[in-house]
Formats: structure tokens, sequence, C-alpha cells
């Protein structure tokens, strides 16, 4: 009896110790503590990351209009689930801030949640997940967030695959509240602890400054942008070379759904009659241009994307200089100086954002 009582204690020890160890990883112990989050949306540079061989300076900054020009830019909503190590939801909440004083926000500071530790947690964020029209709302991708509950197994594959799509070669990204999202994993102490994490927007936005240096007026009346991608991935797929932190980074690689060799891509076409720009005068169009990011490889040129203008009536058309690639978050600030007898193209390429908050790591 005692051999079998020695033996019954030494199973009840072993899995005392093998439950110890789990609740290490699980926080299965109950032990729960206080995570506060702080989300920002990744902005543009204060300077441009490359520049176009333009050939003078014109009047109009582009620097100047890299900031967001209004509250679509801005999260007017955002979603944030936790997820814990084994796949379970914790938390999915949901902020509504169209009712708020601002209405949006670019920061978005002290959300506390109650949750389990120590263990790691995968953080989805997602912002402007509802577009608002004429009284209605419809979701930028067919899939209902609010139906992953707390308690259930994340759909990790479903929305991995989750992809946004554009159906004609006019239709942009709805500017009202432009769709942004992120994925961040975090390593939660047993005690309470504080995240800065950031949300990443899903577009690529072109600005465009007209530059009228010729002895008469002008009229732009449309503009294409080649290879225009119809779909991408929800959540961004990225890799980064050098430190996101403190701004000494770069886009390393981005993974885009197009299928086969640069299908999916087509003409963005944008009309814009009435557009008139005084000789001698600078301006800037009135909408900046909201497209998907792609990754089109051009055989003939390297720089890859190319625009055309109508301008009086004629159609002008050259490559963006130094537009490689076209990753989420780019914001490309296009400068058309209308002279005599051309039109030159200046382009300032803003690639990804000067904010990105490194979340702690167990500290």
């Amino acid at each position: 009896m005692k051999a079998k009582f020695r033996h019954i204690a030494a199973l009840a020890a072993l899995l005392f110790l093998l439950s110890g160890c789990n609740s290490i990883w699980s926080g299965l112990d109950g032990t729960m503590s206080e995570l506060t989050l702080s989300i920002t949306v990744s902005d543009t540079p204060a300077s441009p990351v490359s520049r176009g061989a333009g050939t003078r300076a014109i009047s109009l900054n582009p620097d100047d209009f890299t900031a967001p020009v209004h509250d679509g830019e801005k999260m007017r909503s955002l979603r944030i689930i936790i997820v814990r190590p084994d796949g379970t939801v914790e938390h999915n909440r949901y902020l509504d801030f169209t009712g708020s004083a601002k209405g949006a926000y670019i920061t978005v500071d002290n959300v506390r949640f109650e949750v389990y530790g120590p263990e790691k947690k995968t953080i989805y964020l997602f912002a402007n997940e509802f577009v608002k029209s004429s009284d209605k709302s419809r979701k930028i991708v067919d899939y209902d967030l609010e139906s992953i509950t707390p308690g259930s197994t994340f759909p990790e594959a479903d929305l991995k695959d989750l992809k946004i799509t554009l159906t004609s070669d006019e239709e942009q990204l709805p500017s009202e509240a432009l769709p942004m999202s992120e994925c961040h994993s975090i390593s939660m102490p047993a005690k309470d602890y504080s995240a800065e994490l950031y949300v990443t927007r899903a577009a690529t936005k072109f600005t465009f400054l007209l530059d009228n240096t010729s002895s008469k007026e002008h009229s732009l009346s449309k503009i294409s942008i080649s290879k225009g991608s119809n779909i991408e991935y929800y959540l961004p797929r990225i890799s980064y070379s050098g430190n996101p932190s403190d701004g000494s980074f770069s886009v390393n690689d981005y993974t885009v759904p197009n299928t086969g060799d640069n299908n999916n891509y087509y003409i963005f076409r944008y009309d814009c009659p009435g557009t008139v720009v005084a000789s001698g005068a600078t301006t800037r169009l009135e909408d900046s241009i909201y497209l998907l990011e792609g990754k089109y490889t051009d055989a003939n040129d390297a720089r890859n994307y190319s625009m055309t203008a109508t301008i009086d009536g004629v159609l002008y058309e050259d490559y963006f200089p130094d537009l490689r690639q076209l990753p989420r978050n780019t914001h490309v600030v296009v400068c058309l100086s209308i002279r005599d007898y051309e039109v030159v193209w200046d382009v300032k390429v803003y690639p990804y954002g000067e904010v990105w908050l490194n979340p702690g790591f167990g500290q």
C-alpha cells in the first residue's frame, strides 16, 4: 500500500508541475492584470525618403501636404481583438468615435483590458471597418468581425486571407473612412502593463500639385495611373529592415495576392473637368486619390509606374520618377509643372511613416 501511495503521490506531483509549467505560458493560474494600449495611425515622415529628378523648385512645397487632410485619413472607429497563445479570443472591443467631440483620431490612448498573464498576446487592430454613406453602412471586407466572440477560437486562417477589392477602373478606397489594420505580438507580464501600437492605412495615396509657369491658363481634365491593383490583403504582409521604433528602417519586402505574371493590374482613370490653373499660379487638385498597394514589374522600365495627364485636350504621359514599388501607406506627391511647350513631372515618395511605436516585450 505504501508503494502504491508513493506512486500516486509522485503522479500527483508530476501533474502539479506540468500544470504549473502550462500556467506560466497560458495564464491558467488565474493571474489577471491590466493591459493598457495606445494606438497611433502610422503617419508620413517629415522629409521624403526619395525624390524624383525635378528641374526647378515650385512655390507649393510637397512636404506641406503629407498630414491627414480630412477625418477619413484618421481612425473613425477601431476594433481591438486580443488572442491568447492557444488561439482563444480574450477580448473583442469595438470603439466608435463618430459620436465623440472630434469624431476621428490619429491617436487613441489608455484603452484598458483585464487580461491573463504572463503570456504572449496577439493583438489585431482594425480601423474604419465600416463605410458609411447616405445613412447606410457596409463592411470594407466580406466578414463580420463582430462575430469573433470572446471564448471562441480566433479564425486566423480566415482573416489572413481576407482581401479588399476594387471592381472598376474608376473606383477608389472610401476616402470618408480609409481602412486600416495591423497585427502585433506582445509579452504580457504578471503585472499591469502598457504597450504602444500602430495601425497602418491599407491605401496608397496620390496628391497632385499643379504649377503653371507658362504664359497662359491651362485646364486639366483627366488623370490616369497605370498598374493599379484591384486586390490586396486586408492585413498587411510586410517584413522590415532596421528598427521601426526610431525611424531607421526600410520595407524589406511585402506580399500581394496578385496571381500569375502581373495579373489583376489595370489603369485607374480619374475625371477632373474644370480644373483650371491661371498663368503663374499654383494649385492642388481638390481631392487626393486612394488606391490599393501593388507590386507591378514593368519589363520596359524599372520605375514600373506611370501616369497620364490630359491638359487642354492634349495627352501627356511619363513614368513616376523613382517609384519602383507601391506598398500600402505610401503617399506619392506629384508636382506637374506646366510650361509653354512641355509638362514636367516632379515626384516625392513618402513610404510608410515616422510614428512607429514599438511595443514592449515583457518589460
